[in-house]
């Protein structure tokens, strides 16, 4: 179970997560909490070094910052034994810490095998005697012992890290809403919660702007993990918002047929009802868009479909009330999409994927990213597709 700093603001708020803690305890379940640093610590805490030293090192930042999250452990810990329970902190500098990172400070990485092997050495003992370990969310330590943080989302990372680590049933992320809505409530009145997503689902929402759920922590779920989203308002076991499965290993595919590129010039965003005409002339040829692109100097279509049929289809389009002036066509192409893994959060995907290309002078005739989506498309010709689709494996690393 972790407990978000907004649902810990204070001493009777980390009691009333004990009561909480102590109540699902009490039905037999063996419970390993992370906490976040309370309220507006770490703000202030960074803002408070700043202050002190402008230029102050990342890695002296996260020496200071990781305060936040172990005076809510001690406070946590305190709570739990007031009332009767056997609660062990697990701090960065205690004999059970089982977070190991790499030295990037401010957004270090876990690495999973040694977190794997501390938690099964140090933490799972614990557990098993049927003691409560509160551990530090956000923070991490080196193989050399340096304190580190893990990044925006870093005490959700830290529960599904360990909950990962440990083979657990379920993870409890307690936070300030009940769930995940349909959009935000605060926008809009009448969102509705959502009881269940798959977990490519919640990776795009939390991608694309949810305040709830950060995108990282889907590097670390394993597909039989539930994930619940609640609030510290009942059960926490029970209601609120329930992830399942994961989002898919990377893979790099082609597409099954060979397809066209329409290229459409003029500015039809002064006529939006424009696409949608076009898209039905395409799509009555028993044609399929698979993507489309639009700026003020043209419209791209990537279309499966009878090359000659979606041509003339689309000239029908070009007319000055469309804003439209010419189309051109590029048949044979081939659309290789990369997909999976965690892309956005991944630096260099692209060039990865577009520089073993270059090297064998395979020309790339359109470039699709959608990392809310976690997809990058490549087209190429059709007669180097094969070419193409061995050098972006091997350059990714995928069988």
């Amino acid at each position: 179970m972790k407990f978000g700093g907004s649902v810990l603001e204070g001493g009777a708020a980390i009691l009333r997560a004990a009561k909480a803690i102590r109540r699902e305890s009490s039905l037999g379940h063996k419970i390993l909490v992370v906490a976040s640093a309370m309220k507006g610590t770490t703000d202030k805490l960074l803002s408070t070094a700043k202050t002190i030293s402008p230029d102050i090192s990342a890695e002296a930042t996260d020496h200071i910052i990781t305060l936040g999250e172990e005076e809510s452990v001690r406070l946590m810990t305190t709570a739990l034994r007031s009332l009767g329970l056997d609660a062990v902190e697990v701090t960065p500098n205690s004999a059970y810490w089982p977070i190991v990172t790499d030295e990037t400070f401010g957004d270090a990485n876990p690495l999973l095998e040694e977190c794997r092997k501390r938690t099964e050495e140090k933490i799972m003992p614990l557990l098993r005697e049927g003691r409560i370990p509160v551990v530090c969310g956000f923070v991490g330590r080196s193989l050399s012992g340096k304190t580190t943080t893990i990044g925006r989302g870093g005490s959700d990372t830290t529960a599904v890290l360990l909950a990962n680590c440990l083979g657990a049933d379920e993870l409890v992320l307690v936070k300030d809403v009940a769930g995940i809505y349909s959009a935000d409530p605060d926008k809009v009145s009448d969102a509705k919660p959502i009881e269940g997503l798959e977990a490519e689902e919640a990776y795009i929402l939390s991608s694309t702007g949810a305040k709830v759920l950060h995108s990282k922590v889907f590097k670390y779920k394993p597909e039989r993990l539930r994930i619940r989203i609640v609030s510290n308002n009942g059960k926490l076991t029970e209601g609120g918002t329930v992830i399942h499965g994961k989002i898919p290993e990377l893979q790099v595919e082609s597409y099954k047929r060979p397809i066209i590129m329409i290229t459409m010039i003029g500015n039809i965003l002064e006529n939006p009802e424009a696409i949608t005409e076009i898209s039905q002339r395409i799509m009555k040829k028993d044609a399929r868009i698979l993507s489309l692109v639009v700026d003020e100097q043209a419209v791209i279509l990537y279309v499966d479909g009878d090359p000659l049929e979606v041509l003339r289809e689309a000239h029908n389009s070009v007319n000055p009330k469309n804003n439209l002036r010419a189309v051109t066509d590029s048949e044979g192409l081939c659309l290789i999409s990369i997909k999976g893994g965690d892309l956005g959060a991944t630096p260099g995907m692209i060039q990865r994927a577009t520089a073993p290309l270059a090297a064998k002078g395979i020309n790339i005739y359109g470039l699709l990213t959608n990392f809310t989506h976690n997809s990058i498309s490549v087209l190429v010709k059709w007669d180097r597709a094969t070419e193409a689709l061995k050098s972006i494996r091997k350059a990714l690393g995928v069988n």
